[in-house]
């Protein structure tokens, strides 16, 4: 060789061959030592992906999982395991470790490790084995509304569970909903759920750092109700003194004239303010502010007595010879809710905006319709559509929004009719909401939601002239109307 250089040595093609060979076996050492590991800790996991089977994990994923696993078979309740590189790979491994058998487990950290919606479903599939763990930590993961969703229901049925954080995943509006009708139908007390830094629009701020408090006022509201027997001789005293004008006065007008003035003083809803003890309401009733009052409590009474034309003087013989009528339960927000808290300026009220709690707010209760809805459906109840004679609530944004969540939710639903009127086209074209704030927002949300905008409106049409069809054999056959 050239002067300075460095003389290498020459291999023949056998060599080559020789040291790939001795190469792929080393690694087949290594690997075999890792499908080792993982077969110690489950005894199911593949060496390599293989299709249809679970992946295996990182080696550092591995070693953290039979560190934790030894610790349980020692005494140890806590399971932390933040940052370990699990992803859902890792988190399937533990989970069957836990199966076999390593001792109860209290505390659970997964938090920084990658789980998506696929190994929270996992994990919420095997929480029932665990009766014993109080918290789980799934913060900064890449968990979405499905994992959630599948989380709530499992949480909602465990028997200890007192903490579950999901900071900073993908959780929505779907998973934050799922997650308060949860917390809502739990009977554990004192149960913490936090989704802050989550791209959640129903709840912000505090709200998203503790459900507890939302999922509080909605436990609360569901067991609100009117009935008849209230409604009627408020409605007949206000039409003698002249405050309400059976074909005029809208239901607006009516809470504006009637439920304020006379709940100002104790701050309440009408019905905490008179101090009803009514049974929980089995009937969500979905109305327009704007329409008649008369409309809304003739469709109410309609519903109660199943009578097409009923009186709605309290004294009437029909009320009389069947006061049970009376005494039926409804949910209608505007004196079941506490309009001081919820109501402000953009309700046209005229109270202050400091007076109120806002959207999204823990203690709003106007802005958790739909979730008081899916309560009155657990234990038995329906929702109840009051067309009024202008077809009024199918011009409000949020009327229509209701009856597309109960659409999509499959809740027992019906409607009723002042007059039986079809309904067509885009109703969101010409729909209003008490601001254009609200409205876009409103607009935007359906327009994302399966279907899009078309979908939205040909669900809430399809419905209501299927309604429709019912009322006119009902009509026909000489039932009601």
């Amino acid at each position: 060789p050239p002067s300075g250089s460095i003389a290498l040595p020459r291999f023949s093609e056998g060599a080559r061959a020789a040291a790939r060979a001795r190469g792929a076996a080393r690694r087949g050492t290594v690997g075999a030592v890792a499908a080792a590991v993982a077969m110690r800790l489950t005894g199911q996991v593949a060496a390599a992906p293989v299709r249809g089977q679970d992946p295996p994990c990182s080696g550092k994923a591995a070693a953290s999982i039979q560190h934790s696993l030894a610790g349980l078979k020692g005494g140890d309740s806590t399971v932390y395991l933040n940052s370990c590189d699990l992803g859902d790979a890792g988190l399937v491994v533990l989970l069957r470790g836990l199966a076999e058998g390593s001792g109860a487990i209290r505390v659970l950290n997964l938090g920084c490790n990658g789980i998506t919606d696929s190994g929270a479903c996992r994990l919420a599939d095997e929480l029932q084995r665990h009766p014993g763990l109080e918290v789980l930590v799934l913060s900064q993961n890449v968990i979405g509304d499905e994992g959630a969703t599948r989380l709530a229901a499992a949480m909602e049925r465990h028997p200890k569970l007192r903490m579950l954080s999901l900071e900073g995943n993908g959780v929505g509006n779907a998973g934050a909903s799922a997650l308060l009708t949860a917390l809502s139908s739990r009977r554990l007390a004192a149960t913490t759920v936090s989704l802050a830094m989550n791209p959640v629009q129903r709840l912000v701020g505090p709200s998203l750092e503790n459900l507890a408090v939302a999922a509080s006022t909605v436990r609360e509201l569901s067991c609100v109700g009117i009935t008849l027997g209230q409604l009627l001789p408020l409605y007949k005293e206000a039409c003698q003194s002249g405050q309400v004008d059976p074909w005029k006065t809208t239901t607006g007008e009516a809470i504006r004239s009637i439920v304020l003035p006379s709940t100002a003083k104790q701050g309440m809803s009408f019905v905490q303010a008179g101090g009803y003890k009514n049974e929980p309401p089995m009937t969500h009733v979905i109305h327009a502010w704007t329409g008649l009052f008369q409309d809304l409590l003739k469709g109410i009474a309609m519903h109660a007595s199943g009578k097409a034309e009923p009186s709605l003087d309290p004294s009437d013989d029909l009320w009389r010879y069947d006061p049970e009528f009376l005494d039926k339960s409804y949910f209608v927000d505007a004196f079941c809710c506490n309009q001081h808290s919820c109501t402000n300026r953009l309700r046209s009220f005229g109270l202050s905006d400091t007076s109120a709690f806002p959207f999204g707010d823990g203690r709003c209760q106007v802005d958790k319709l739909d979730l008081v809805a899916e309560q009155i459906r657990r234990r038995g109840g329906r929702v109840l559509v009051a067309v009024d004679s202008k077809q009024r609530v199918l011009e409000r944004l949020a009327c229509l929004t209701e009856m597309r969540t109960a659409i999509l939710d499959g809740m027992p639903m019906e409607a009723n009719f002042i007059s039986i009127q079809e309904a067509h086209g885009m109703l969101t074209d010409h729909a209003e909401a008490c601001s254009e704030k609200a409205r876009l927002e409103l607009l935007e949300a359906a327009q994302v939601s399966p279907g899009g905008l078309e979908g939205f409106n040909r669900d809430i049409v399809d419905f209501i002239n299927a309604q429709v069809a019912v009322k006119w054999r009902e009509k026909v056959d000489g039932k009601k109307r």
